[in-house]
């Protein structure tokens, strides 16, 4: 594999990343914040981008693993990856609160 494919898997999953907050977020986080009950769940947030990420991972068949170590792609390499791909809109998400916060 050259370096143009590896940077395009890496641009891939900074991009499943993107959508996966941005998708959570939109589907899930608007509706916890316009229904006050499920504000203190809140939290599970991150647990869904999570699965969602994995689920992602498995289905483009992405392991950032196997293009560090040189190996083939295995289950377990695409769920860390899938794992880092929902931690990564989390990131994402805290990032642009924090420098970009919703106005009033």
């Amino acid at each position: 594999m050259d370096i143009t494919q590896e940077l395009l898997i890496i641009a891939g999953a900074f991009a499943l990343a993107f959508l996966t907050e941005a998708f959570v977020e939109y589907f899930i986080g608007q509706v916890m914040d316009k229904f006050p009950k499920l504000s203190p769940f809140k939290w599970l947030l991150m647990y869904i981008s999570a699965v969602v990420g994995v689920g992602l991972s498995l289905f483009y068949k992405l392991d950032l693993i196997s293009l560090i170590i040189q190996q083939d792609i295995t289950i377990v390499g695409m769920v860390l990856t899938g794992m880092a791909i929902g931690r990564g809109s989390n990131f994402l998400h805290q990032f642009v609160s924090q420098f970009f916060p919703a106005k009033k």
